[in-house]
């Protein structure tokens, strides 16, 4: 099995290779702008001398120097992708190596999503900065970035599927060059929801612009006429001003359709690179060979029934772009007097949406899943050594060996045996300040989550049973609604209480709940409460310093458990070795540490 070390060096030899390709694809750039710039002036030489010999000469000239200036400049055009590619590459080869080493900054937080009423999201530090979010995120669209938080927002309804989405992690994960080519292609794009709202706003609204009969025969009359009326002057059967009615006329024509018209084209102006990008990743994906059951049913969705979403979109883009020919005043104007061209736009435009409307949001929801499938591929990639957790076919609702927390590097990891064997048990975790049961709460929240969402958690080995998670451990109070930090934690716990009551399966994590009131009150109201969740028949961990609530197991022995962490009191050090052991803890060290620190002589 390869190591940490191992895998940062294969990234950084891989991001070599990178930079060796950009600066060929450099070079290449170079050669093609001097090529062009020679090509240009030498053509302009060339036709001059050639329209001195005879007019046909001339042409020919031309011709032929402006053909191969557009093959140099379509050229130029290929290989700054190909350099942008390669450049991409790079970078995600070593933000993978920072990774790796523990440095995640390079990536998204997922700022957008903390919400500090949800169940547990804002206790556990799994959105912002340092956060889960942003140590498993590597995704390149917005829909794959609400998708991966949603999972991991609202995972236990996930474990229904938990085989095969962790058949569907396990190939991905697999497949480490594609993925980081899928990441290349839609890396600095900007493929958020906002950036579509119109598109999708002008798809959800049906068709206001279907023209009449008449409509449809002007929109096939008018063009023909004007097309005649050019030919017949060409031949010298009518004078120009017969064509200049009928050019009017047209433009006439589009005048009165020019409100709306506008706002339909606002609605999809510059959507076009956009969909290039979206069609460029769908094409990554449909070119690629999958055998898992999640994947085998989004390649059906987005290639299936005679439908490619690829080309689709292809067309929808090119569309846009016809469209977007009308903000060129002078093509605009040429165009709409010839061609009624924005009538024809649109047009199109509605065949193309009473054709694909309905299957365009399933195409961008499917690509959005694999894109955060890529985060979890990448995450069991990185972490080889973590194990793909299983549902327990006994009584455990969570169990694990060598459970750690995946945010802490390895080199100081201390990892732990756990065990809550049955529903109804609730665990007492005691222990001195700074000893580790914070710590070692969000451990247990973290892996729980990531696998009812399928992902390999760190630990030697896990089996658990799906549970909607609820934890109190960051309370906070609130100026705005003049809301104390006691009353906001009463309001938490009170949730837990109803939610319990009401028959919901919850598995319940604590810290040191009822802080905000004096220590035999504190103690009082937590032994009454703990004797309140083990009538409900709740689940979890409370984590605290009150060694007496430890006592309550003698007389619940069958609901309540005691786990501990202990620290080594060595004169006037203090070692912490974050093992956990069964039992109460017998150690305090407040005072000590306020003398390390100098707060007392």
């Amino acid at each position: 099995m390869i190591n940490k070390e191992q895998l940062k060096e294969n990234y950084l030899a891989a991001a070599e290779t990178n930079q060796f390709q950009v600066e060929k694809e450099k070079k290449k750039l170079f050669f093609l702008s001097l090529s062009r710039l020679i090509v240009f002036f030498a053509g302009l030489l060339i036709a001059w001398f050639g329209f001195s010999r005879s007019p046909l000469e001339g042409t020919f000239a031309f011709i032929l120097s402006a053909a191969f200036f557009l093959f140099l400049l379509k050229r130029f055009s290929v290989h700054s992708v190909r350099k942008d590619f390669y450049t991409n590459l790079e970078t995600i080869n070593r933000n993978e190596a920072d990774a790796v080493s523990g440095n995640y900054s390079h990536f998204g937080e997922g700022q957008s999503f903390v919400n500090t009423d949800h169940d547990f999201s804002h206790d556990i530090d799994l959105f912002g900065k340092s956060s889960l979010f942003q140590y498993l995120n590597r995704t390149s669209t917005g829909y794959g970035e609400e998708i991966l938080a949603a999972w991991l927002s609202e995972p236990v309804g996930l474990s229904e599927q938990l085989e095969v989405r962790q058949e569907a992690i396990r190939e991905i994960a697999a497949k480490d060059r594609w993925r980081h080519e899928f990441m290349a292609v839609g890396m600095d794009k900007n493929l958020n929801r906002d950036q579509i709202t119109g598109l999708i706003k002008w798809m959800e609204v049906d068709s206001v612009t279907r023209p009449s009969v008449s409509g449809k025969v002007l929109l096939y009359l008018l063009p023909a006429a004007a097309i005649l009326s050019v030919t017949l002057i060409a031949a010298g059967i009518i004078p120009y001003t017969i064509f200049l009615l009928v050019f009017f006329g047209n433009l006439l024509y589009i005048s009165f359709g020019l409100k709306k018209t506008g706002r339909i084209h606002q609605s999809l102006s510059g959507k076009f690179n956009f969909l290039s990008s979206i069609k460029t990743l769908l094409d990554g994906f449909d070119n690629e060979p999958f055998d898992s059951e999640i994947f085998s049913v989004i390649k059906k969705n987005i290639s299936g029934k005679k439908l490619s979403a690829s080309e689709s979109v292809n067309n929808l883009g090119k569309l846009i772009q016809a469209f977007d020919n009308r903000m060129n005043l002078l093509v605009g104007f040429v165009l709409n007097g010839l061609l009624l061209w924005d009538y024809q736009c649109i047009a199109r435009l509605e065949k193309w949406k009473l054709k694909y409307k309905i299957h365009f949001p399933v195409w961008l929801e499917m690509l959005g899943q694999v894109d955060a499938y890529i985060s979890l591929g990448n995450y069991s990639f990185n972490n080889p050594d973590f194990a793909y957790p299983l549902i327990s076919a006994e009584k455990n609702v969570f169990s694990a060996v060598d459970l750690g927390h995946q945010l802490i590097a390895e080199e100081k990891r201390v990892q732990n045996d756990f065990t809550v064997s049955a529903e109804g048990i609730v665990s007492i975790i005691s222990g001195a300040n700074m000893a580790g049961k914070s710590t070692f709460l969000r451990t247990v929240a973290i892996n729980y989550l990531l696998a009812m969402a399928g992902a390999p958690v760190c630990a030697g080995k896990m089996t658990f049973k799906p549970m909607s998670l609820f934890t109190s451990m960051r309370t906070t109070d609130s100026l705005a609604t003049n809301e104390s930090y006691f009353y906001a934690e009463l309001k938490r716990l009170r949730t837990l209480k109803a939610r319990i009551s009401n028959g919901e399966k919850l598995f319940f994590i604590l810290d040191e709940i009822l802080k905000g009131t004096n220590s035999d009150d504190k103690s009082l109201g937590s032994k009454l409460f703990i004797k309140r969740l083990v009538e409900l028949g709740g689940t979890g961990l409370i984590a605290t310093h009150d060694t007496s609530l430890g006592e309550m197991e003698n007389d619940n022995p069958d609901a309540i458990t005691n786990h501990c962490f202990e620290v080594e009191l060595d004169g006037e050090n203090i070692l912490f070795d974050y093992r956990l052991r069964e039992g109460i803890t017998k150690k305090k060290n407040a005072v000590l540490l306020m003398k390390q620190m100098g707060i007392l002589d």
